[in-house]
């Protein structure tokens, strides 16, 4: 039932983002906060991004305006957090916590048009068979949990060889 991943495509966003959007998609870890910019670039992107999902959305945004059906996206990139323990280094800034995170989004079809297969939504299901086929053999499971950006009811945290290793799930309806 996995869609392949040559399915996906990769994207490159921005780091800087707009404020509202990322309130609402990210999750800031418990000591840290948001790095809004004094000079942006542009009065939407106003904002150190918290999480790749802002970047995701706009980019199924501009694909939907082109009339596109079936999208597949990923993103490998860092976040940014206002973290005072965080003391600067080679690869460090003082005060900015800076992890490499992971996303990706499904939408549409679950498969390409085709006569043999009936057409279905992509579902939950789908994406964590293919989150299972990149964890190789290391154990992804996944544990009913919320997440404010996520549909209640439609969410799980990732656990990969038992640790908490990020979200699946369905955008809650208000985003």
């Amino acid at each position: 039932r996995s869609v392949a991943a040559r399915d996906y495509q990769e994207v490159i966003n921005y780091s800087f983002v707009e404020s509202g959007l990322d309130a609402q998609l990210g999750l800031a870890p418990e000591g840290s906060s948001a790095i809004r910019l004094l000079n942006p670039i542009a009065a939407q992107m106003d904002r150190m991004r918290t999480t790749l999902w802002g970047g995701l959305v706009e980019t199924l945004r501009a694909n939907l305006n082109r009339r596109a059906t079936r999208v597949r996206l990923f993103e490998a990139g860092r976040v940014f957090f206002a973290d005072p323990s965080v003391q600067p280094g080679p690869l460090a800034v003082n005060g900015i916590r800076q992890p490499e995170m992971l996303a990706g989004l499904a939408y549409g079809p679950a498969a390409d048009e085709q006569w043999g297969l009936p057409t279905r939504a992509v579902d939950f299901f789908d994406v964590k068979a293919d989150l299972e086929a990149l964890s190789g053999s290391r154990e992804l499971r996944c544990e009913r949990a919320v997440h404010p950006a996520l549909h209640p009811g439609r969410s799980a945290r990732l656990l990969l060889d038992g640790r908490p290793v990020g979200w699946l799930g369905a955008l809650h309806p208000a985003v």
